[in-house]
């Protein structure tokens, strides 16, 4: 009589086991099916038909940097966007001019990379300059100042002076109230023969970090 009710207290262990694990997993699957109705009646679940990944829109991001040139009684903000535009309007060709100048443009597609590289480079006229713009007297110096700040402020673009040999007399109380106010900027003696040049590379994403 006590191995018959062993043997079916064992039984009754193992039935009572088993309904546990079969209301378990029944649990289990109520649940998931409660949640995937869910998901797919939510408007917030719902695929959507738009990209993923946008383009940003380029005309968002201007330079980090505006060029000018310093030659004598002159200070000349480069034109980059007639350089840019000259290169959109003939995109097969690898040179052209503007009034400030002329342009050399090289190209360095990189196959093997997302990342294409290239050199431009910018011979300036300092002739035609002198003739286009007009004097820069020390008086305008103040409102120059005020005029870049306004521009770092908007645009977060620092200004870099390129300055020629004959601009070095125009560039030092320049640089003395540049040196008071809070603006940062670059400055750079540029021989006369040699161009202003640009490029990007992947080593400026790789290698070197960010300078400013």
């Amino acid at each position: 009589m006590e191995t018959d009710g062993t043997s079916e207290g064992a039984f009754l262990d193992i039935a009572t086991n088993l309904l546990a694990i079969i209301l378990i997993l029944t649990l289990f699957s109520l649940v998931s099916i409660q949640q995937e109705r869910r998901t797919s009646t939510s408007p917030t679940a719902r695929p959507t038909s738009l990209e993923r990944f946008v383009e940003p829109q380029r005309d968002l991001f201007p330079p980090f940097s505006v060029f000018y040139f310093v030659l004598s009684e002159r200070v000349v903000r480069w034109d980059q966007e007639a350089v840019v535009e000259a290169l959109s309007a003939a995109p097969d060709l690898t040179s052209g001019s503007t009034a400030q100048g002329r342009y050399q443009w090289l190209p360095e597609p990189l196959v093997t990379r997302d990342l294409d590289t290239f050199q431009l480079r910018f011979f300036l006229d300092q002739a035609a300059v002198q003739r286009q713009e007009p004097a820069f007297p020390e008086s305008r110096i103040d409102a120059f100042i005020a005029e870049l700040t306004a521009a770092h402020t908007a645009n977060r673009a620092a200004p870099v002076f390129l300055v020629y040999p004959d601009g070095m007399e125009t560039f030092a109380p320049l640089y003395e109230r540049l040196q008071q106010s809070d603006l940062r900027f670059r400055w750079f003696t540029q021989a006369v023969d040699a161009p202003l040049l640009l490029g990007r590379h992947p080593a400026q994403f790789t290698d070197h970090g960010i300078y400013w």
